[in-house]
């Protein structure tokens, strides 16, 4: 098998997609409109799929298989097992239950047997499945009333002259009219043909070492698997490969160079021992430590490049504050920069009223005040202070004059191409990036190995677990109910408006719509926020909120961070369901900061098995750790990492949970290489140097790697 053969796995392999004609391509870089059959929009449809290059089609990684090693006959069929059946359609017919449910039936026969075929909610399939066409279904076999019969199975049909696919066939992810069938030919057709040209960049030595099979096999064995062995067996290799290539692309940012010098800052200059005289609390042990390698890399030679992780109110705010105090009272300007404007807003509002009562000057820079030519003006001057924005603090025509330190919030949201830009600015500040999304210490430091790396374990004193309750909206009443139980004993509560789309005017309306209704509650003090508003009305509100002057806040998901109330103990969310994992464990943050009870209510009637298994989680835990490797597997580690956002294209076959041992084990090969030759420089190693850098390409565009 890894002399690179071609894996057989069924007659109608070698098929090319329909209307396919002539030569086509004739390299791996060529346009995929160059492949026959493929036109404008297929190619649209491809493009969403990532596949604009005739070599992406390489990489079009199978979801799932479908097993059909064998074809079973109906008589032989047992209820409880997956099989596959091969019949002709002697009957179908739309069929409409006691509910009202639309059932669309049809019935096989094989000539050994009969087996019912269901779909429920599919009258359409009554033009595609017709008495006298052959069909071949594969799905779990149940019986009912002494009849065998499936739900909603696997299915194709079989046009005279061409062979069914048959093996474990490859389920491909879909986009706009794409069909399955035209993706599984597209492979069948062109992977043969392209693997070839592609060099496996991993070196014989470390393959022999790892016992890794020759990748072109793999890959030609993870689209056309002759067995399960074979393909578990390839796609050790692929997923090891995955983890390689990210190891050694952030080792690699990750070279220390002599050259570059950080600011030179002092820890215990006076700002900082005001600003920690003035805190309403003392620093948790957690906290102590964290701030202890912050204090450490501040204040030595090289620039600090430093991965806080922290669960949701564990206090990684007060350490942001140390560090940007850090940086103006050694005569530095500071920035904290936030993935939206509203959580900019949010921090800004948050810092302004710690920071500016000891002197310190904060400022909003996003997007809005890009034309502030007064604000401008200030930044590229020498004067100490505070700015705060988003990206637009790294894009073109922002200037610092003297930028000691950078905090970067939701680090997975941001990544390397942003702290490059500073680079190109002709700065090196400290900079300390912060995520409430915990990450299993090996995953992060792979994903993020040129970053140390801190965590602030534990909450503050005093914080009580939150109960989390799950209600559909026909029980809503059930919630706010006790929402107003809880002012009557003088407590506080959120309330999150419906997550309606992205647009923010859209969210603006929808939270005083809902606040509108809720002031109709005779002795109910509502408040709204949104993200419209202005930073001087959301601090008034935020403030009214803060002392008590109002009873429930009613807000969009820019209460997501930088709210501590500790009198809140009541948090009702709106259709949660449209929320993600660590959304919604970032809203339920804002309440158990104080030492009652609190409790968080889901409103939502779930359309989705996902949104169901979300809600669900919510429930059971408030560990945040635990929520992170739930996220992973519901939405896959690309999105929830960030991977492309951090520049580099992302785990996709590989799951850092489940693959745990084999991502340790290439972190240790990637560390030996770059030990035994930093630049990958060896003759041996010119195939995996490209490699990375073409991982790193996207990260750094117009960048000369050396």
């Amino acid at each position: 098998m890894a002399d690179g053969s071609l894996p057989q796995t069924g007659a109608g392999m070698s098929r090319r997609p329909r209307n396919a004609g002539g030569d086509g391509p004739r390299a791996l870089g060529d346009p995929i409109t160059t492949v026959p059959g493929v036109g404008p929009k297929r190619a649209q449809d491809l493009a969403k799929l990532g596949i604009t290059r005739v070599g992406d089609i390489v990489t079009l990684w199978p979801r799932r298989y479908i097993d059909r090693q064998h074809i079973t006959p109906i008589w032989q069929l047992m209820a409880g097992e997956t099989a596959t059946v091969k019949g002709r359609i002697q009957d179908a017919r739309v069929v409409v239950t006691a509910r009202q449910r639309s059932v669309f039936r049809i019935t096989l026969d094989d000539g050994t047997g009969r087996l019912e075929v269901t779909f429920f909610h599919a009258a359409w399939l009554r033009r595609q499945l017709v008495p006298g066409l052959s069909l071949l279904v594969t799905g779990r076999v149940e019986a009912f009333s002494h009849r065998l019969s499936m739900v909603h199975p696997e299915f194709e049909v079989l046009e005279e002259g061409r062979e069914p696919l048959l093996g474990l066939i490859p389920i491909y992810p879909l986009a706009g009219d794409l069909r399955q069938r035209f993706l599984q030919e597209l492979t069948r057709q062109w992977v043969p043909r392209l693997v070839p040209q592609m060099p496996d960049p991993i070196p014989m030595a470390i393959r022999q070492n790892e016992r890794l099979p020759d990748r072109h096999w793999a890959v030609k064995t993870i689209h056309f698997p002759p067995d399960s062995k074979a393909l578990e067996e390839a796609r050790r290799r692929l997923v090891f490969d995955e983890f390689l290539r990210i190891a050694l692309a952030v080792l690699w940012l990750a070279k220390p160079d002599g050259a570059v010098k950080g600011p030179q800052l002092h820890a215990d200059n006076p700002l900082v021992a005001q600003f920690l005289q003035v805190l309403p609390f003392e620093l948790t042990a957690g906290q102590k430590r964290a701030w202890d390698d912050i204090r450490q890399d501040l204040t030595g030679p090289d620039p600090m490049a430093r991965l806080l992780q922290g669960d949701v109110g564990s206090g990684k705010t007060v350490l942001a504050a140390l560090t940007l105090v850090t940086a103006v009272g050694s005569g530095w300007q500071a920035a904290l920069m936030a993935p939206t404007e509203l959580l900019a807003e949010q921090h800004y509002l948050v810092l302004r009223r710690l920071l500016e009562p000891l002197g310190i000057p904060v400022v909003l820079r996003t997007g809005r005040q890009a034309k502030d030519a007064s604000l401008t003006e200030l930044m590229a001057g020498p004067t100490p202070l505070i700015v705060v924005g988003t990206q637009a603090l790294v894009s073109e025509g922002v200037q610092f004059g003297r930028l000691g330190a950078v905090v970067i919030d939701e680090q997975h949201r941001f990544g390397v191409r942003q702290r490059a830009r500073l680079g190109e600015k002709g700065l090196m500040p400290h900079m300390l990036v912060m995520t409430a999304t915990p990450i299993p210490r090996t995953l992060a430091l792979t994903v993020y190995g040129d970053l140390q790396l801190s965590r602030i374990e534990g909450k503050p004193p005093g914080r009580q677990p939150v109960t989390t309750v799950h209600l559909p909206m026909s029980q809503r009443r059930q919630a706010y109910q006790a929402v107003r139980d809880a002012v009557r004993r003088g407590e506080q509560a959120y309330v999150v408006c419906p997550l309606v789309d992205d647009n923010e005017e859209g969210q603006g309306k929808a939270a005083v719509q809902l606040a509108d209704g809720m002031k109709q509650v005779p002795g109910w003090r509502v408040g709204v926020i949104h993200g419209k508003m202005s930073a001087e009305e959301k601090s008034s509100v935020m403030d009214d909120f803060r002392h008590h002057r109002l009873d429930v806040l009613v807000g969009t998901t820019i209460l997501e961070v930088g709210v501590d109330v500790p009198n809140a103990t009541m948090m009702v969310i709106e259709e949660a369901d449209r929320f993600g994992l660590a959304q919604l464990h970032q809203l339920r943050g804002r309440v158990g900061r104080g030492v009652k009870p609190s409790t968080c209510y889901l409103l939502a009637d779930p359309k989705t098995e996902e949104g169901s298994a979300r809600l669900q989680a919510m429930v059971e835990t408030d560990d945040g750790l635990t929520l992170a490797e739930r996220d992973l597997e519901l939405r896959g580690p690309g999105e929830i990492l960030g991977m492309r956002q951090h520049g580099l294209s992302g785990f996709q076959l590989a799951n850092p949970l489940k693959d745990l041992a084999w991502l340790e084990r290439a972190r240790e090969v990637a560390r030996q290489l770059i030990e035994e030759d930093s630049r990958l420089a060896r003759p041996e190693h010119q195939a995996l140097r490209q490699w990375v850098f073409e991982a790193l390409s996207e990260a750094l565009p117009g960048q000369v790697l050396h």
